[in-house]
């Protein structure tokens, strides 16, 4: 029988109902990309718009130096020529981009306004726009005499004639403050986030024989290990400031690396760093960390991958762990180029590593495609078993779950799915799967902290039925979750993403209390009420389930309308 034959015998009211379940289907799809498309334009326009150069303002400067009354272009430097009313030039006006917008703070770089006097002088600072974290840009504004502190002060002073202060609580980002006037004004920033220099003391307990350090004139910062007699033993150096820009979980760290006389690396000590106790002090204490990367010569430190080598970093302390060594290969690259003297490099492409976590993620993803789809799921023991497979590992040991937060960043960036194998396999069998099937395998079978429900389902002796009224007030907690995660995405409110959902739970080291809260919360509505938080309190499950093949597909529901409604919301954000 011919296609067309089949096709008429199919009943033309079917027909139309099987042709409207596949527009709607693809209209539920098409508002979810068109939300993550919004969230990526806006999110590359933020970045494009805070790196540009801004137009200086006149009247900012002469906040700074009331005489002033015409700009000029200045053609031998960035920013403007300050003239008075006899067209006299009484100063220099410039913003820290673009020549210092490659300096990070916290999570961004921040643009000053500089205003310098005849005599060399700044006489005022100005913070116009940053890509750091609001909460800590808020902070340093807040402290008005930070920005004072420049005033008075010279390029030289800044260079390391003069320390300057940041700011408690939000110290990087002030520190790339000071950073940025410092690298923009003309002179070598000096190294405020770890000001203290390498020690003897430091390097002997490494290089017992050590008894004097002379520095190299190249690379700067290298030191020769000298022994008793005056011959070289060894070669030291650390990885700040190269490597200041590279943040760990909280932020950059501080390593010493100690080279013997082939310059093949012996061993590294973690000097100073901001990240997080106790997670500092694990490493510190860790015997094998110092080794981690011995026999290593310059060129391989230079082209090190953390990802490629698999080292998996001091357990409970893994991302400051990991991050302190990958600092090295950082610092070890610059110092390479420029004993070269060379230009950086093209970056190369990011080469697709599979870890042993993949391969075990891939693993329980296609465990859980089988259960979805044959009898295995009605079986008890399968589902007790395969759940506490999911809470342990891809909960508590692998991290491997979708979070709004999770979803919003890979919308807000390139997503870095060559080194996230399992994780980017996880979040494809949860869209893919329910876009062409009933079956919602991550939610059901994928998801921890729905497993966990189902744990309590199995032992829960008690079942409160909702009143009808307070059921339909709590199916609209998704739905309004969801709108405060697209107020956040398009920075139309300051908030966490992240404290909206229980999943950091599953990963301590980073959960915080309103995570904790939401989990422990969730699991004991899900006591008296089966799958509860899953059923109306979930806003990653309600995205997953708006796209779920099911046999009301082809009608237009309530889901439909708060969908539409929310994608109205992102416009209307994106626009604003």
């Amino acid at each position: 029988m011919t296609e067309d034959a089949q096709t008429a015998n199919v009943p033309p009211k079917k027909r139309r109902s099987l042709g409207l379940r596949f527009l709607l289907h693809g209209y539920r799809f098409a508002l979810i990309a068109a939300i993550a498309v919004l969230i990526r334009v806006h999110s590359q326009s933020e970045s494009r718009a805070a790196l540009d150069p801004v137009e200086i303002s006149l009247g900012k400067v002469q906040e700074f130096l009331p005489a002033a009354a015409s700009l000029v272009a200045a053609a031998d430097r960035d920013g403007a020529y300050i003239q008075n009313d006899d067209g006299k030039r009484i100063g220099w006006v410039v913003t820290t981009f673009p020549t210092a917008s490659n300096i990070i703070g916290f999570s961004g770089p921040t643009n000053s306004l500089i205003v310098v006097d005849a005599d060399n002088t700044i006489r005022g600072t100005e913070i116009l726009s940053s890509q750091d974290t609001p909460e800590h840009l808020t902070a340093v504004r807040k402290a008005t005499w930070f920005l004072e502190q420049f005033a008075g002060k010279s390029p030289q002073d800044l260079g390391g004639q003069s320390k300057l202060d940041a700011v408690s609580g939000a110290t990087l980002t002030s520190l790339a403050v000071i950073e940025s006037v410092t690298k923009t004004l003309g002179s070598d920033p000096p190294n405020y986030r770890f000001p203290d220099e390498v020690t003897l003391e430091e390097v002997a307990e490494i290089l017992p024989e050590a008894q004097d350090l002379i520095a190299r004139s190249s690379p700067r910062g290298w030191l020769d290990v000298l022994d008793s007699s005056g011959k070289i033993i060894g070669t030291v150096w650390r990885t700040s400031p190269q490597a200041d820009q590279y943040i760990g979980y909280q932020g950059p760290s501080d390593v010493l690396v100690v080279m013997d006389t082939e310059e093949t690396l012996k061993a590294v000590a973690l000097r100073e760093s901001y990240d997080n106790d106790p997670y500092v002090r694990y490493v510190r204490e860790d015997w094998a960390f110092p080794e981690y990367l011995a026999g290593y010569d310059l060129d391989q430190l230079a082209k090190f991958d953390i990802q490629a080598a698999e080292i998996e970093g001091v357990s409970g302390a893994t991302m400051t762990s990991q991050s302190a060594t990958q600092a090295v290969g950082i610092a070890a690259d610059a110092y390479r180029r420029e004993m070269q003297a060379e230009q950086k490099p093209a970056l190369a492409q990011v080469p697709i590593t599979f870890s042993w976590r993949d391969i075990a993620t891939l693993g329980v993803i296609a465990a859980a495609l089988a259960i979805a789809f044959t009898n295995l799921r009605g079986k008890k023991w399968v589902q007790f078993g395969f759940g506490f497979i999911v809470i342990a590992y891809l909960g508590f040991f692998a991290g491997d779950i979708l979070s709004m937060a999770l979803l919003v960043g890979w919308a807000s960036h390139p997503v870095p799915w060559q080194k996230c194998i399992g994780l980017f396999a996880v979040a494809i069998a949860a869209f893919a799967v329910p876009l062409f099937s009933k079956r919602q395998v991550y939610c059901n079978h994928l998801c921890p902290h729905g497993a966990a429900q189902m744990m309590i389902l199995r032992f829960s002796k008690w079942h409160w039925k909702i009143p009808k009224k307070l059921r339909l007030l709590l199916s609209a907690v998704p739905a309004v979750l969801l709108a405060i995660g697209i107020l956040i995405a398009f920075s139309m409110v300051d908030g966490n993403l992240a404290a909206l959902e229980p999943f950091d739970a599953y990963v301590p080291t980073i959960s915080g209390w309103a995570s904790l809260s939401i989990a422990i919360g969730g699991l004991i509505f899900s006591a008296f009420v089966p799958m509860g938080f899953c059923r109306y309190a979930c806003p990653t499950g309600a995205v997953i389930s708006h796209v779920r093949w099911n046999a009301s597909s082809d009608q237009w529901s309530i889901r439909d309308s708060v969908a539409t409604l929310l994608m109205g919301l992102a416009v209307i954000c994106f626009w604003l």
